[in-house]
């Protein structure tokens, strides 16, 4: 998980600007922090004197709530839950901000052929990494079979402002939401009076823009990197998947919380973690999760061809960066 650091003497990534931001001298340095998403999050905003005591707090709450409040499988009154529990063949209308996430999960589940996909959520739940209580031990082959048949983004159909159904199709956009919040958080700081910069974190994802008041960006650290690696986070983001946190031991192998469609069980590709800058969170939420499913070389092989700047942790041990991270040294 990335955590702000300073630069110091390490590994220092600096992203290219088209031009770089004007600090404020005279801009004043505020914390807010919360919970959302069962997790928390925090922003470091630096705001002109005389916007110093509008209601950031409330506003960044208010905010995070109706995302919850859309896109939280957890939640038995959210919109994503409503579609979840409909009647195969039902027409379910959309909020915008769930129909806009739901549309750029599955444009990112076609762009890599189903390494991110969306509609997993029976998968993560009988692996025990959702809200409900499963069994004792791991699914059997032939249930993960069934799973496989069941599970399919292509089979989600938009009808209007809503989705058709399909039978057995039930969303999960944890890969992708926390993104698009930190995204939205970014965005209404951006529109109010006053503020100059700020770094958004909700649950290990980031995103910086503008500089602090001394002129220096928002200094991100990648987490267990050899050697250890900050970013200049300036109008940029950044997310992380991983094996750190959400995973157990069976017999022997470490399995994560991020499932591979194609077997409905945890990804097992020889990565520990990945992590991926891009302008947008939520597509680097999305693209980590992904590339953790493909492995180190295909998904290298697809960072270079889509100019992904991204760092990959390998189970030997190992870390490999993309060309296009590369070229950030």
């Amino acid at each position: 998980m990335p955590v702000s650091v300073s630069a110091g003497d390490n590994r220092v990534l600096i992203p290219a600007l088209k031009r770089p931001p004007q600090a404020v001298a005279d801009s004043v340095r505020l914390t807010f922090s919360g919970k959302a998403f069962a997790t928390s999050w925090q922003v470091v905003a630096y705001v002109r004197p005389e916007a110093a005591r509008a209601d950031f707090q409330g506003r960044i709450e208010a905010l995070l709530q109706r995302i919850d409040g859309q896109m939280s499988p957890y939640r038995a009154d959210s919109d994503l839950t409503r579609f979840n529990d409909a009647p195969a063949g039902a027409y379910v209308p959309l909020p915008l901000m769930l129909a806009h996430v739901i549309r750029q999960g599955l444009n990112m589940a076609h762009l890599t052929d189903g390494a991110f996909d969306p509609s997993l959520l029976e998968a993560v739940e009988v692996w025990g990494f959702g809200a409900r209580a499963v069994p004792e031990g791991v699914p059997s082959p032939q249930s993960l079979t069934g799973l496989k048949n069941r599970q399919d983004w292509r089979r989600i159909d938009w009808q209007g402002h809503g989705l058709i159904k399909p039978e057995g199709v039930r969303l999960d956009l944890c890969g992708i939401a926390k993104g698009y919040a930190v995204d939205a958080v970014a965005q209404t700081l951006k529109t109010c009076d006053g503020v100059v910069a700020a770094l958004i974190e909700i649950g290990g994802e980031l995103k910086g823009f503008g500089v602090r008041a001394d002129g220096l960006p928002f200094w991100v650290g990648i987490e267990h990197s050899q050697p250890e690696t900050v970013v200049a986070l300036c109008d940029m983001a950044v997310a992380t998947s991983g094996d750190t946190v959400r995973a157990f031991v069976h017999d022997g192998v470490r399995l994560s919380h991020t499932i591979d469609a194609t077997t409905a069980a945890p990804a097992l590709s020889g990565v520990r973690s990945v992590t991926v800058f891009d302008a947008a969170c939520w597509r680097a939420d999305a693209l980590a999760t992904a590339l953790m499913v493909m492995g180190a070389d295909k998904g290298l092989a697809f960072a270079q061809t889509h100019d992904v700047p991204c760092l990959m942790r390998l189970s030997d041990g190992s870390e490999r960066l993309s060309p296009a991270l590369e070229s950030w040294l």
